[in-house]
């Protein structure tokens, strides 16, 4: 009689855990592309089984298993609907790690893209946000190469590579939001591309490159910035670890000079009723390569006006899509709110090339890596 009671009592205990779902038999969303398509929304997610997803965990030799869907709707939601009705298991999505949008879903407006990736209570706030020109197939189907983990990839990992060369932080999607709501302020998003650098010596390996910068005001995207025209950012940003700074001399390479950990400083001046602004920038660094002899006056004064030209060049640049990429109005929000609300219209400010007066570098070289300061090879008589 006494072991029947304990069998009862212990399969009562179980039914606890009936209605829980098995690990293995979900799919588990690491990637998210937004498209907006034919006045349709294309929802497209990049889905691992258990086994993938435990590959960050532990190194195994077998091919992580990761495939890419596709739902179409009148909204958002109802495209990833869409993709439920073909899904033969449960979709989990609190391992979502990335959302990303096409130019075309950014112009719809942010409300419409991101509200159910707020009010659904799956997903975190932590995923990182990324725009992209390309097409979404393609960014979402690249994978880490040498067997490793898509968990380990840009969408999963994307400070490792920026820690090594800083040029447009990751912002994970509460900063992202944060921004978007505060007074006056812009969100800068990491634009992708996809590129062929990478090959083995049986096949090309395709790779995801943070090619340049998208900035976003309230529900407006404000266009994208690439290449060169983004650099100025880099000095900008409180997140920057270590960017490089190619010197040359009549179009000679000098010199590349690794900075580090740019201070920067923003003040609003007004006079007569406008406003100016002020850009100060702190930041020291050393010697990684050298190929002409030069004093190191002569390479400090050079990385000053390098600087100075790719802070006023990106202003300008993102004042061609109306963008206030160093958000210069939420600094004058900060420091004097009153002038703010009078110099505002719907809370943007309006700027000019004059706008940014002045931009004061302060760059320091304060070591020369192992070697001395000159060429590791010199002539000699």
């Amino acid at each position: 009689m006494k072991s029947i009671t304990s069998m009862m009592i212990i399969f009562l205990l179980l039914t606890g855990c009936m209605n829980a779902n098995e690990i293995e038999r979900m799919y588990y969303v690491h990637g998210v592309g937004l498209d907006y398509v034919d006045e349709k929304y294309e929802v497209h997610i990049q889905v691992m089984n258990f086994h993938t997803m435990a590959k960050e965990m532990q190194s195994t030799f077998e091919e992580a298993e990761t495939i890419v869907a596709k739902g179409v709707g009148p909204t958002p939601v109802m495209a990833i609907h869409d993709i439920y009705q073909s899904t033969p298991q449960r979709i989990y999505w609190g391992h979502l790690s990335a959302l990303v949008f096409t130019e075309a879903a950014l112009n719809t407006g942010m409300t419409e893209l991101l509200d159910d990736f707020l009010r659904f209570n799956e997903i975190r706030y932590t995923p990182w946000i990324f725009s992209t020109k390309s097409n979404i197939d393609d960014l979402l189907t690249v994978f880490p190469f040498l067997d490793a983990s898509p968990v380990l990839g840009t969408f999963g990992n994307p400070e490792d590579g920026y820690s090594q060369s800083s040029f447009v932080a990751p912002k994970r999607k509460h900063r992202f939001i944060l921004e978007l709501n505060e007074p006056g302020k812009s969100a800068n998003i990491p634009n992708l591309t996809v590129e062929d650098r990478w090959h083995s010596d049986k096949e090309r390996h395709p790779v995801i490159n943070v090619s340049g910068v998208s900035s976003l005001f309230g529900e407006e995207y404000r266009g994208t910035l690439e290449g060169k025209d983004m650099y100025g950012l880099r000095w900008l940003q409180e997140d920057t670890e270590r960017t490089p700074v190619n010197i040359s001399k009549n179009d000679e390479a000098v010199a590349v000079i690794m900075m580090k950990k740019p201070d920067h400083k923003i003040t609003p001046k007004i006079e007569n009723g406008e406003v100016s602004f002020t850009i100060e920038v702190d930041v020291s660094g050393g010697i990684l390569e050298m190929h002409q002899q030069e004093s190191l006056d002569f390479i400090e004064k050079e990385v000053t006006k390098t600087i100075e030209n790719e802070i006023r060049t990106t202003y300008e640049q993102g004042l061609e899509n109306n963008a206030d990429i160093y958000h210069l109005s939420n600094e004058l929000f900060k420091k004097d709110p009153e002038a703010w609300h009078e110099l505002t219209e719907e809370e943007e400010l309006s700027l000019t090339k004059e706008t940014l007066k002045d931009i004061n570098v302060q760059a320091e070289v304060i070591h020369s890596g192992k070697n001395r300061h000159i060429p590791i090879l010199t002539e000699t008589e």
